[in-house]
């Protein structure tokens, strides 16, 4: 694709002010390792909320979201639609819960709430799974998708694009920690959806328009018996075990790259970064509604259009489905090339800052800290989480080459994970959860994944599956998976609890005093003299965010396929659930003073 002067212009400026911005705050970051990971505990929720939004669009998501529209239809969005019930979950129960633990990152939440050898155990051993397996996993995959832009886009060699990105991003991370992520962030966010909106209206208008796409895309559904645009799936005489899965078990059960059940990762990072327990709890409310609402509906007009005007792409692989977004930037005029292709850098930087820098944090704070080195200064630590940053940067630079596309990345760390949400969620809640429930859960959800990897077709896969066909649903691999990785993972977690002993009672009753979780806490609360009350709003809270962003996600997208009276009604069902929403959460004391 060959692009004008003032593309290049475009593009270089963005640049340009992206690292002068992360130059800014490399002096402030270079203080402490609070300043350096949390931006010194004082960010506003606009600010936070935001800066969660622009990690999660990346690069990786419009590629990934385009291969599950092209082979799928709308509907197949539920596949990650679902985390909108664990994030409302996340606002109402657990953002105010993280910021009240003041700890650096959601690893050193178990040196507070965990006694004994387990708990050091458990700590070293989640600060390396994390900060490397995992978050290089997540780095391979956007980067791969990263790649595939600059291949489409330049014409460059897949090593070329990898140095580009890794060289530009890395940089100015390294130097300015979460502070110069935070502040690019505004930028990058901004510049991204303006590059999502504007490919979507020319890739519309490539299309015929939207009376016409909308026609093709349905005579399209109805030759390969598809129906493209609707939002749920159609359920017929048998339910789909996918869409089953994602509804009622993934969203709780899974931990994914910023929808951990309860808040983990990047998302715990800017909640632990916040001004108050207040300012967590609306940050985390605002990128809910912008991850779910806002952001979905141009990449999916994109996905729409590609359909359309690519002949052929249906019948690809799912390498080149995804590939079908960045190749819609070729019907781009002169000069609007450049803000799309800055746009895709935009996306895929957010993310990548915000990998490195948190992988850093859980190696530095959470194992050389701890195990290494345990009386450094503050300046020794800075520096050492730089050199950790480059490291990590380098390790994940390798998955790139090892993943097919970006779902597969997905679903890997999915796998690898399913089952452990549950224990994430109720070691806030239950006072019994202890340091081996976590080792349990961590070990058998692993060990699970890879065993069904090495052996597919196994027999619990077979009579699980026959079991599943016989009580009414439509088989899919991947839903046999989740569930019995789920299932064996939650029954040993279960067995681990009580086969070992509680914790240290005045470790619990200090973890009780500090973060003042509620529920059930019986033995505790009786040494605490009182309990602190779990308060019936949290509950309404959460299903009026759930309507809320249900009801807006549907309302947009009736009113984009011009169902003008469907689309007034949801968005109105919306806006009285919003209104609703806002009541219920100036009602509750999210500093836990009463």
């Amino acid at each position: 694709m060959k692009l004008a002067a003032v593309d290049w212009i475009f593009i270089v400026w963005y640049f340009i002010l992206s690292i002068g911005i992360g130059l800014y705050y490399s002096k402030r970051a270079g203080k402490s390792i609070s300043e350096y990971f949390l931006s010194g505990r004082s960010l506003p929720w606009w600010l936070l909320g935001t800066s969660m939004v622009a990690t999660t669009f990346s690069s990786d998501t419009p590629l990934a979201v385009t291969g599950i529209v092209i082979k799928d239809g709308v509907s197949g969005n539920w596949f990650w639609w679902n985390f909108m019930l664990g994030g409302a979950l996340t606002v109402l129960f657990f953002a105010h819960l993280w910021r009240r633990a003041e700890v650096v990152t959601e690893v050193e939440f178990i040196d507070i709430r965990y006694s004994g050898r387990p708990a050091r155990f458990l700590r070293g051993f989640k600060a390396l799974y994390l900060g490397i397996p995992v978050s290089c996993i997540t780095f391979g995959w956007v980067t791969l998708a990263m790649v595939k832009i600059i291949r489409i886009t330049f014409g460059t060699s897949g090593i070329t694009a990898l140095a580009v990105c890794l060289g530009l991003t890395v940089f100015y991370t390294t130097l300015s920690g979460l502070w110069g992520v935070v502040a690019t962030d505004m930028l990058l966010f901004g510049v991204a959806m303006a590059g999502s909106i504007i490919l979507s209206v020319v890739s519309v208008e490539k299309a015929g328009g939207i009376g016409a796409l909308v026609e093709a895309v349905r005579a399209a559904g109805a030759g390969a018996g598809k129906d493209y645009l609707s939002v749920f799936p159609p359920l017929g005489q048998a339910l789909p075990l996918a869409f089953f899965v994602a509804l009622f078990v993934q969203w709780w059960a899974v931990y994914y790259p910023g929808a951990e059940p309860g808040g983990g990762g990047w998302i715990a990072q800017r909640m632990l970064a916040g001004k108050s327990s207040k300012h967590a709890v609306q940050g985390t409310l605002w990128f809910t509604i912008a991850h779910y609402v806002i952001r979905p509906w141009p990449w999916i007009l994109t996905a729409l259009a590609a359909l359309v005007v690519l002949p052929g792409i249906a019948g690809g692989s799912a390498g080149e489905m995804e590939a079908a977004y960045p190749r819609m930037i070729a019907f781009l005029p002169k000069g609007v090339a450049g803000i799309v292709i800055a746009s895709f850098f935009a996306a895929f930087m957010s993310t990548i800052e915000s990998i490195v820098n948190l992988s850093g944090s859980f190696l530095l704070n959470d194992f050389y800290r701890p195990f290494i080195r345990k009386n450094a200064s503050e300046r020794h630590y800075v520096a050492a989480s730089r050199v950790l940053v480059l490291v990590v940067s380098l390790l994940g630079a390798g998955f790139s080459y090892v993943l097919g596309s970006v779902k597969m990345g997905w679903q890997l760390v999915m796998e690898l994970s399913a089952g452990i949400g549950l224990v994430l969620l109720l070691r806030w809640y239950w006072w019994r959860i202890n340091a081996w429930s976590e080792i349990a859960a961590l070990s058998a959800s692993a060990a699970t994944a890879v065993y069904l990897k090495i052996f597919p077709e196994n027999a619990l896969v077979r009579g699980l599956g026959s079991a599943l066909e016989r009580a009414g649903f439509r088989i899919d691999a991947w839903g046999v998976s989740i569930l019995l990785i789920v299932a064996v993972t939650t029954a040993a977690w279960i067995a681990a609890t009580f086969l070992t002993k509680p914790d240290d009672p005045q470790k619990l009753l200090a973890f009780y005093r500090k973060v003042r979780p509620g529920g059930f806490w019986g033995p505790v609360a009786r040494m605490n003299g009182g309990a602190y009350r779990l308060q019936a709003a949290p509950f309404v809270g959460w299903g009026l965010a759930v309507l809320m962003i249900l009801f807006l996600l549907l309302g947009l997208g009736k009113v984009i396929f011009m169902e003008w009276g469907a689309g007034a009604a949801y968005l109105a069902a919306g806006g009285l659930a919003a209104l609703l929403l806002a009541k219920v959460i100036a009602k509750i004391d999210w500093e836990g003073r009463r």
